[in-house]
């Protein structure tokens, strides 16, 4: 399986590597509606290398089960959705919105 997120939300992997063959593609994490993220910059340089803080953007689970997962899923690969929200609901509603996911998609 891959870590969450190093695929991205979908297929960004499968250029070099087969998809299929892994155990599972992780997705960045998604929340229920889509987010920006923080804003620019988002990568500081440090002596000792570097820090990021993209700060979760995402399309939102309901773009992301139109547009993306569908050429993920072509590929063979299983995959887990990871959610994340700010509250309480917003966890129910991620997790409510993947429940008709698709065969292959673990939510």
């Amino acid at each position: 399986m891959t870590a969450s997120g190093t695929a991205g939300h979908g297929d960004e992997l499968g250029a070099y590597i087969d998809l299929g063959s892994l155990g599972a593609v992780v997705v960045k994490s998604l929340s229920a509606d889509p987010w920006p993220g923080n804003p620019a910059p988002r990568v500081h340089e440090t002596p000792a290398g570097m820090i990021n803080s993209v700060g979760l953007q995402g399309p939102g689970v309901g773009f992301w089960l139109e547009n993306e997962l569908p050429a993920v899923l072509a590929t063979g690969a299983r995959v887990v959705a990871s959610i994340w929200g700010t509250t309480v609901e917003d966890y129910e509603r991620a997790a409510a919105m993947l429940a008709g996911a698709p065969d292959g998609v673990i939510a």
